[in-house]
């Protein structure tokens, strides 16, 4: 199935102390780069958020509006530039998430809007998910195009299917959430 990938990789990680979530490293390599391998087989890779240094994937840019303006603000920006009838959404924040997941999350979305990642306490990570371009644009337009809107309003509109994965739904918010992912990644720092 031919898609395009949607990384929002803007956000100001106050929680970890406004450090660059993009570049933090686990298992030696950058959050970005471990996003952009998951998606490799996208057509066109859309990156929302200030431009860094990648490995090995061409990408597009985009900026959300206002800069670092949330999730829903970055949806706005990558479908912007999206081509494909089906876009898979992969915040930069999911060291876990590889081509299996990618690859279940589209095989789930079928006839549906979407797949999403759900964890073990039965949350969705909406930020984690394969979409139908249209359903997905529909849905941001209906919430006044992202603007203050929550990824819940959004995605809450949804035909959403679940797949589940404990693992790949570990983000990184906190430095606890970084210790943790280093610490499954096999990290020694």
């Amino acid at each position: 199935m031919t898609f395009d990938a949607l990384v929002p990789a803007g956000g100001g990680a106050t929680r970890l102390g406004g450090r660059d979530k993009a570049t933090l490293r686990v298992g030696g390599v950058s959050l970005l780069d471990r996003a952009l391998l998951a998606v490799s087989a996208a057509e066109q890779v859309i990156v929302v958020g200030p431009i860094r240094p990648v490995s090995g994937v061409a990408v597009t840019w985009a900026r959300e509006s206002p800069p670092g303006g949330g999730p829903a603000a970055a949806l706005v920006a990558g479908l912007a530039e999206a081509s494909a009838a089906t876009v898979v959404v992969l915040a930069v924040d999911y060291p876990f998430v590889d081509r299996d997941v990618v690859a279940a999350l589209l095989d789930a979305a079928g006839d549906h809007d979407g797949a999403a990642l759900v964890d073990g306490d039965q949350r969705f990570h909406y930020v984690v998910g394969a979409y139908k371009t249209a359903a997905l644009r529909r849905a941001v337009e209906s919430v006044g195009r992202g603007r203050g809107a929550s990824m819940r309003e959004v995605f809450t509109r949804l035909d959403i299917v679940e797949v589940r994965n404990e693992r790949a739904a570990l983000d990184v918010d906190d430095p606890d959430d970084l210790d943790r992912a280093r610490r499954r990644a096999g990290d020694r720092e």
